[in-house]
């Protein structure tokens, strides 16, 4: 019954990612990926559907009774900064400064905006859309291959901004550092350096795509989506379009030192009411605003938690309990062993947070007992879980290059580089760092 269990789980899965790639709905494709997982293990289908603290609905709702609001926050704070000019002010901004002469330095610019953007905790695709329409006249201009904005934005968005740096309020880290009793500001060294390798090893890797590019003579191919940027006088200055993440971010890193729990609540609570009062000139309704950035926030909310209802299910299997056993138990300490159970979920579920989401709720428990640290193994798993996130049947890799009008043949390579090579190059030293005791 075991291997059967087993081999129900990988079709099960299996099933989920490529219905994910293929389109399909979430919710629908991870009902029935449950289903399958809870008939070959033998499990009582309504029991673990709907009847037990290891149920489908019960590791779906657990989900989002720990983070809607901070999705939600996140969403409302990204449509503050997207409907009042915030987020096309700093971008101007950034690359006002960065200029058209070099097309290395333009990538760069662009990357640096979508960091600090992301780093406040402002939505990638919200984000996204205020580069996209100020880039393609800088690339244009540069005659740089539209494709390597993808480059620029998985440095920017899909990088050491999701987990590793200090502070930065991702959903991944949230849940990792709450699970494991930790606070968002916890391992800062191991952050810093993992920081550091991981921009390092991107901008190397933007200098060489661009070379290579330009080597085989690629250039910038107009299209529809090509419109001149008219300048918008209206937009608010930068001091008041960055001071609801300078407040968002001061708030987390002073709250965590001062050991304030679910300081992230209180954080987007401040910044919300800062945005509101920094931005309602600039807004035609802040009514409207608030409403709809929170419907926007509930539908991620609901789908990364579909996840973990399926990894729930899995989680209390027979079959489950042989791949954990084995990936508790392979070479390498307890830290690898967490490393690769956070990018094996995130690759299977194609989703970091909800990775970490079921990881939190179902096996932190024996990997602390071992005695580790705890701050290093919150910044392990939710680093890893986002790598494993990365992978090309990801929901958000579909959106992402959607909404850049290219396609995972000519723009997945560099997501791959740089989401997982240079996020995997960072989390090597990180495992070092946190065997060492350097946290």
């Amino acid at each position: 019954m075991e291997w059967i269990g087993v081999i129900g789980i990988v079709v099960g899965l299996v099933f989920f990612v490529v219905a994910a790639m293929k389109g399909w709905n979430v919710l629908i494709t991870s009902i029935v990926t449950a289903i399958v997982i809870a008939l070959t293990n033998g499990m009582d289908i309504m029991n673990a559907m709907v009847g037990t603290e290891t149920s489908y609905v019960t590791g779906l709702a657990g989900f989002i009774r720990g983070n809607l609001l901070i999705f939600m926050g996140g969403a409302i704070m990204g449509e503050f900064m997207d409907k009042s000019g915030a987020a096309k002010a700093i971008a101007q901004a950034v690359m006002n400064k960065v200029g058209n002469k070099s097309p290395y330095l333009v990538l760069l610019g662009i990357a640096a905006v979508g960091a600090i953007l992301t780093y406040a905790g402002i939505s990638m695709f919200v984000a996204m859309f205020a580069l996209i329409p100020l880039a393609r006249p800088l690339f244009r201009e540069c005659n740089i291959p539209w494709h390597l904005f993808c480059a620029a934005w998985s440095l920017a968005a899909c990088s050491f901004t999701m987990a590793m740096i200090p502070g930065v309020p991702a959903v991944a880290w949230i849940n990792a550092a709450n699970g494991c009793g930790v606070s968002l500001t916890a391992a800062p060294i191991m952050g810093i350096v993992g920081s550091i390798i991981a921009i390092a090893v991107s901008c190397v890797y933007i200098k060489f795509a661009l070379k290579r590019a330009q080597a085989k003579g690629e250039t910038y191919e107009i299209t529809e989506a090509d419109k001149d940027v008219e300048a918008d006088t209206k937009l608010p200055n930068l001091f008041v379009s960055l001071l609801p993440l300078i407040v968002l971010i001061a708030v987390i890193i002073g709250g965590s030192a001062a050991g304030i729990k679910n300081v992230v609540y209180i954080a987007m609570l401040v910044a919300v009411i800062v945005s509101v009062v920094a931005f309602y000139k600039h807004l035609d309704s802040v009514r409207d605003v608030l409403g709809k950035g929170a419907v926007a926030g509930v539908g991620p909310a609901v789908f990364t938690s579909a996840a973990v209802g399926v990894g729930t299910v899995a989680a209390a299997s027979v079959g489950f309990s042989v791949i954990y056993e084995a990936i508790f138990n392979m070479p390498g300490g307890t830290y690898v062993s967490a490393a690769t159970m956070a990018a094996a979920l995130g690759g299977i579920m194609g989703s970091g947070s909800g990775a970490v989401g079921i990881i939190a709720q179902n096996f932190l428990d024996p990997y602390l007992a071992t005695g580790v640290d705890p701050a290093a193994l919150a910044k392990i798993i939710a680093t890893s879980a986002t790598i494993g996130g990365a992978l090309p049947n990801s929901g958000a890799m579909f959106g992402m290059l959607a909404a850049m009008g290219l396609t995972h043949k000519n723009s997945y390579k560099h997501i791959a580089a740089i989401s997982i090579g240079a996020g995997l190059c960072a989390l090597v030293v990180m495992i070092v760092m946190a065997n060492v005791g350097i946290v």
